[in-house]
């Protein structure tokens, strides 16, 4: 069966740990081309995106490249999906084309349409659920600042995002310490966080972002107004604004904090430019951490069943084609 990535558990039992190792080894080789794996040579990726991206485009993008394929940057405006093209019907062309598609979309509904019709493995570069790709890179720099992750306090402040929401997920496959400053209007959904809990993962709730940044080992926020949140950005703003990370809350978290922010910062809004800009700040450190992911996760992919490039003799079998 091939290899989609919708949320983090998809990648199975022990799969975070193991991402995180091979990301590390990703780190190391980087530039050393007698030691740099090209798991994709003469291989495709179509990289798809419904929204914009930056970082995740240019992570999958440099990442496809270094690991010996090719990446094709698709838009819903290049292609006949600005006209109505059912995503099924792109979904199965895709499949014909290349090895391996990344998916950036609204909702999940519509990445699941394209991991079913898609013969190749589809992996998520965003829903308005999830963003596994940023949580892994924020996992990742995380265990590279501080040498691990048990025992750490996470504390997310601001909005219960997608971003949030699958830490949520890691926490309970990790069994971390989360802690979730956020007000009860922007909480996360609660089937969530119980399924979290059952898994072993330690998950509290607060409106209190004070208390909940004391003696914290990582701070993590994301921006107040997401895409397709503009038209609700005053309420937001107004809402959210006891929660964003100032060098006040960043002192009552440990000496030795990790500040993350997964971009766009609006600084003044989420987060203070001098925290940002500041010595706790791992931002910057988290924007690499995406490419030494990226390829972790197009690697996995590429070991999996169902990658490859397409056969020229194919039978005629509905969401395989």
């Amino acid at each position: 069966m091939k290899r989609d990535l919708l949320r983090l558990a998809d990648l199975g039992d022990g799969g975070i740990v193991a991402m995180l190792d091979r990301s590390a080894f990703f780190a190391r080789v980087r530039g050393k081309l007698d030691e740099h794996p090209r798991p994709l040579a003469g291989h495709a990726v179509a990289l798809l995106f419904d929204k914009p991206s930056t970082r995740t485009r240019l992570s999958l993008e440099v990442a496809t490249y270094e690991l010996g394929g090719h990446p094709i940057i698709v838009t819903p405006e290049s292609t006949q999906m600005s006209r109505g093209e059912p995503t099924e019907d792109t979904a199965r062309v895709l499949g014909r084309m290349v090895s391996a598609v990344t998916y950036r979309t609204s909702t999940t509904a519509r990445f699941e349409a394209m991991a079913r019709a898609c013969r190749a493995p589809v992996l998520n570069a965003l829903t308005d659920d999830a963003h596994p790709m940023q949580v892994l890179a924020d996992l990742h720099t995380t265990r590279e600042a501080r040498g691990r992750l048990d025992g750490l306090r996470i504390c997310w402040v601001g909005d219960a995002s997608n971003v949030a929401r699958s830490w949520i997920e890691a926490a309970g496959l990790l069994k971390l310490d989360v802690t979730l400053a956020t007000p009860p209007a922007f909480a996360p959904p609660l089937p969530e966080v119980e399924e979290a809990r059952a898994r072993g993962g330690q998950i509290t709730i607060t409106d209190d972002a004070r208390a909940a940044a004391k003696d914290a080992d990582v701070l993590i926020t994301d921006v107040w107004v997401s895409m397709g949140q503009e038209t609700e950005r005053d309420y937001r703003i107004s809402a959210l604004s006891p929660y964003r990370i100032t060098q006040e809350l960043v002192s009552l978290a440990s000496p030795e904090v990790v500040v993350l922010h997964c971009l766009p910062a609006h600084r003044g809004e989420e987060i203070d430019a001098d925290v940002l800009e500041g010595p706790r700040s791992f931002v910057w450190d988290a924007v690499e951490s995406r490419l030494h992911t990226s390829k972790a996760l197009l690697e996995w992919a590429a070991l999996g069943p169902g990658f490859g490039p397409p056969p020229f003799a194919v039978g005629r079998g509905g969401a395989a084609g």
